[in-house]
């Protein structure tokens, strides 16, 4: 599904040329979907360019990058709530990495939004409502505006292991 992908080399009229198919894909087709069609919502994220694993579930009505597709990478097993927002452009004191990074079994609550250069965790769970502006850590839980985490999971030593 290359052809689908936007490079950064392109020229602004090319990326604006692709760019309204994508969003219609991803954004009113996928998202439009009642809750009960992931598979066919994962299937037009694929084809609109997103890099999405298998498992897992995302609920309807959210916006998710459809610019620069290539830079949103979901894991496999990962919960995504209603409304959640990915946003992999725009002003950032690192343009090199603007990557969104959801790793397996992530739960990322409703009304979220994910900006750029962000990486959530394998097992991490992220908080309705909140704005995440940095990593989260791999089973860590964080909520707010932005999110700040509320409970680390236990170091292996504090759970009796790595010895």
């Amino acid at each position: 599904m290359a052809f689908w992908h936007t490079r950064e080399g392109m020229t602004g009229k090319q990326l604006y040329r692709w760019q309204w198919l994508r969003s219609l894909i991803i954004n009113k087709w996928a998202m439009g979907l009642p809750h009960i069609n992931t598979s066919l919502r994962k299937f037009l994220f694929r084809l609109g360019g997103i890099k999405i694993g298998s498992g897992g579930f995302v609920g309807m009505g959210g916006w998710f990058e459809d610019l620069y597709t290539h830079r949103v990478h979901i894991g496999d097993n990962v919960t995504m709530s209603f409304g959640v927002t990915l946003v992999a452009h725009g002003p950032k004191s690192d343009p090199s990495n603007m990557d969104i990074v959801i790793q397996d079994r992530a739960y990322i609550g409703c009304n979220t939004t994910i900006l750029p250069g962000v990486t959530i965790g394998e097992k991490a769970g992220v908080g309705a409502c909140s704005v995440v502006t940095k990593d989260v850590p791999a089973g860590a839980v964080v909520a707010g505006n932005p999110a700040r985490i509320l409970r680390q999971p236990p170091s292996p030593a504090e759970s009796g292991g790595g010895g």
